[in-house]
């Protein structure tokens, strides 16, 4: 059951001014009850007024709107939580609580993709809640750690947002336009409504389950380390495994140039082109990575045949790309592959440009050598890799 407030209460929460409000329930966006309170509900809908103020849209467009029912702000509750309450403790205090320099906290805020906040803005309980436990974690590796953790939750819920609702914009909202105004609107509000509670709960499905394997990776990585350390290594099986990563050169630079359409279609062609390749050649594609895919291969010539032709598959779909492909011991955990195996072959694939395809000694060595030839690189040192490591360039070999 949804709270309700005072006229004062609900100014406090929304940090707005009495006449405001009085002037939005003159209009018909909040009604309060016959005891004059409003409901939580009329927080979310005296917030939304507030964006469209700012986006230049004066109450008194707003007000011709909704007589002409054009629009309406009485459903928007449906699409959100719970709005908490306002704390009595305002960003200052709390940077302060926290020893923490009021200019870092509002970079936090702009890493989250949030406005900058000022000095004596309250802080809703979820909000101080979340803060808090943020802060505790991450604030234990420093400002840089604070700043970077805040951006990579921040960049994917905002496109996860951006990105749903222009979806839904685009494809589910153009199917009702026509037919009465009420039925138009009872099922816009039930799609809407479905679409909204969906994204938050699918991203936070998805989350776990990610950060369930990434944990299980670090853990996996650690305990290799570990044994090496201690002159130990994992059991090597009779024939290597292989594992391909294959990447897209350029391309954030291309989405920029060419816009999202283009980027779906060219994920669609590296994903039915990886499957096709993988498929054809006893592999599987074990993930996209947004410009690029990982691949698996019990063996390594064939690794090596379905790479060589998938790199000049996708560079022919005008794709450019690149490839990197090690041998070794890996670890499999619900359909995917951890261990220093994987992380090589990743790193490996960052030192190809456009069209190459490079591998690593124990690619050489377990592969027939009939059908490539092996081109020495110079030995190469790669992120989180101890020694040099020797690269080669791969090439199908010519019949003379």
């Amino acid at each position: 059951m949804r709270r309700t407030l005072t006229l004062a209460a609900l100014a406090k929460e929304t940090e707005s001014e009495t006449g405001l409000l009085e002037r939005l329930a003159e209009v018909g966006v909040i009604a309060p009850d016959v005891d004059g309170r409003y409901t939580s509900g009329d927080v979310i809908r005296v917030e939304a007024v507030k964006s469209f103020l700012h986006a230049g849209v004066t109450i008194e467009k707003i007000a011709e709107a909704i007589e002409h029912d054009l629009f309406t702000f009485e459903y928007l509750d449906r699409f959100h939580p719970e709005p908490s309450p306002r704390s009595d403790m305002d960003l200052g205090r709390f940077a302060d609580s926290f020893g923490l320099d009021l200019n870092l906290v509002k970079s936090i805020f702009l890493a989250m993709g949030l406005a900058e906040p000022s000095h004596d803005d309250t802080m809703t309980t979820e909000e101080e809640e979340i803060l808090t436990r943020f802060v505790d974690v991450w604030g234990r590796g420093g400002e840089e750690a604070l700043v970077r953790a805040a951006r990579l939750v921040g960049e994917p819920a905002r496109l996860l947002s951006e990105g749903w609702t222009r979806l839904y914009v685009e494809k589910i909202a153009p199917e009702h336009t026509v037919g009465p105004l009420d039925d138009r609107i009872k099922t816009i509000v039930e799609t809407t409504e479905k679409a909204t509670l969906l994204a938050p709960a699918m991203f936070q499905w998805l989350l776990q389950t990610h950060l369930r394997h990434a944990i299980d990776r670090a853990n996996i990585e650690g305990l290799e380390e570990t044994m090496r350390g201690h002159g130990l290594s994992l059991p090597l099986p009779d024939t290597l495994p292989a594992v391909a990563f294959v990447d897209i050169s350029g391309y954030t630079r291309m989405t920029e140039l060419e816009g999202d359409t283009h980027a779906v279609r060219s994920s669609d062609v590296i994903r039915e082109r990886s499957q096709r390749a993988a498929h054809q050649h006893g592999g599987r594609l074990v993930k996209l990575l947004g410009d690029g895919a990982m691949l698996y291969f019990d063996q390594v010539t064939n690794a090596l045949v379905a790479v060589v032709g998938l790199v000049a598959a996708l560079s022919r779909d005008g794709l450019p790309a690149h490839a990197g492909i090690h041998a070794g011991s890996l670890v499999e955990h619900d359909g995917d592959y951890y261990g220093t195996t994987v992380n090589l072959a990743s790193r490996i694939a960052g030192q190809a440009v456009a069209g190459e395809v490079l591998v690593s000694a124990s690619v050489v060595e377990g592969s027939d050598t009939g059908g490539f030839v092996f081109e020495p690189r110079q030995q190469a040192r790669l992120k989180g890799i101890g020694e040099p490591v020797e690269l080669y360039l791969v090439s199908r070999a010519v019949d003379v």
